[in-house]
């Protein structure tokens, strides 16, 4: 092997330190028979409990099982011990709706972390290298991603509780590993799908990347060298993103939000949402921010609602069933509405139910009411359009009672009110229909989000 080729070798990471695990501990080598995994497995097969597993798709017919037979063949020649995962992508992918190529990720990653589990295996290395990181980088440009996606491969990441995924190869270019199989005389088989231009990752492989290193031979080994430099400028990023929340909590206030520059507001709303937020999301979040109402809702697809309340940023994932109607009967006691999550307590409220309510929820009111002015069953419903209340001699709307205008519009809208056949009897933090607040003889408490 030339001196050229040794260096750029030379990029090749301890996968056990790039965990941050003790060198020994348990490894699994993805195995796919291609030139990378095999060139990942000749590197690691002589250290000890390393593991060679190879996952066959239940795609490509006889190729695949041909792939199948080599790996075992070769780990056997290596002397590793080897497993065969089988998976059925195409069903994964009809009952997913998934791209075949997400679909056989997914089932890939899942199927091994499975075992991995079942072998008491933590670590599992993967071949990308250094051609590799240049493809992902150069999609993740042309859709325009921040520094995050500019970072491609991750060297590491998690892939569920006490296992990693690790890649020791991405500083390594592709030219390296076929000289060190042609030194060590390993042979491999090819994926006969990867020499077709059919998405976007195979034509930049096919067509740009040669192009590239026509212009600069160093090309991936370049991009590999960057992506590290994003990696810790995204790390320091993140790190002050993480430092904010720790001050100021899962509901920081709106007016340090509004301190914050882009960069480090965004990190902070990545670590907030449930999902990842799109550039159009951050941007209508940071309008909401800049809003002077006291209260104000966004709903993000597809089940997260973002609220300024009280000067402060409050986010939260919708039930599936939020924003149903209902209509409840109350009984003395415990009433819990499934559609909202709201409590409402007919009579006495022990000390102890009290505390852990009001703990769990953010509103919190009683009402004294007089059960002999209710007429027919005393029922919970949301409010609709058009309720009126007899207050002070007056039919003032539901909407417009002074008391409940503290309350942001979204609570307002689903929080129960006390109804009879009558209409409306009581509303939270609003009013009572008039008759139903003297001689009081019970109350009715409130708990609601």
């Amino acid at each position: 092997m030339s001196t050229n080729k040794k260096n750029q070798l030379a990029g090749f990471k301890d996968p056990w330190r790039l965990a941050s695990l003790p060198e020994g501990a348990p490894l699994a080598v993805a195995l796919s028979g291609g030139a990378d995994s095999v060139a990942l497995l000749s590197l690691l097969c002589e250290h000890e409990g390393v593991h060679a597993v190879h996952v066959h798709h239940g795609i490509r017919g006889e190729e695949a099982d041909r792939d199948a037979h080599f790996c075992a063949a070769l780990a056997k020649k290596l002397g590793v011990p080897f497993s065969l995962l089988r998976v059925n992508v195409p069903q994964h992918a009809k009952e997913t709706g998934e791209s075949l190529e997400t679909a056989a990720r997914n089932a890939r990653y899942a199927a091994l972390a499975a075992w991995m589990r079942r072998e008491g295996i933590s670590l599992l290395a993967t071949a990308h290298h250094a051609d590799d990181q240049l493809e992902t980088m150069l999609q993740h440009l042309l859709r325009g991603s921040g520094t995050r996606g500019l970072c491609g491969i991750p060297a590491a990441r998690p892939m569920g509780e006490g296992l990693w995924v690790v890649r020791p190869l991405l500083s390594v270019s592709k030219e390296a590993l076929l000289a060190l199989l042609a030194e060590r005389g390993l042979s491999y088989v090819t994926d006969s799908t990867n020499g077709e231009p059919c998405c976007e990752r195979n034509r930049l492989r096919l067509q740009i990347i040669p192009l590239l290193k026509e212009l600069r031979p160093t090309a991936p080994l370049d991009a590999a060298h960057c992506a590290e430099r994003l990696a810790q400028d995204e790390a320091y990023l993140d790190g002050i993103a993480s430092d904010f929340l720790r001050q100021e909590g899962r509901e920081p206030s709106v007016a340090a939000l509004r301190e914050l520059a882009d960069p480090i507001l965004v990190r902070v709303l990545r670590r907030l949402m449930p999902s990842p937020p799109t550039a159009r999301h951050i941007d209508l979040i940071r309008r909401l921010l800049d809003t002077e109402r006291r209260h104000a809702d966004l709903s993000v697809p597809p089940h997260t609602v973002v609220s300024v309340e009280s000067g402060r940023l409050r986010i939260r994932e919708k039930s599936p069933s939020l924003g149903q109607p209902f209509l409840l009967p109350v009984r003395p006691g415990e009433n819990r509405i499934p559609q909202t999550g709201a409590l409402v307590i007919l009579g006495a409220c022990p000390e102890e139910l009290h505390a852990a309510a009001a703990h769990t929820y953010r509103y919190t009111t009683r009402i004294d009411l007089n059960t002999a002015e209710i007429n027919g069953a005393l029922m919970l419903r949301p409010r609709r359009p058009g309720d009126v209340i007899l207050s002070h001699g007056m039919h003032k709307a539901v909407r417009r009672l002074a008391g409940t205008l503290e309350l942001p519009p979204r609570v307002r809208a689903e929080m129960p009110l006390l109804v009879d056949d009558r209409g409306v009897l009581a509303v939270p933090f609003g009013a009572l229909r008039d008759g139903a607040g003297t001689d009081t003889d019970t109350h009715v408490t409130f708990y609601f989000n």
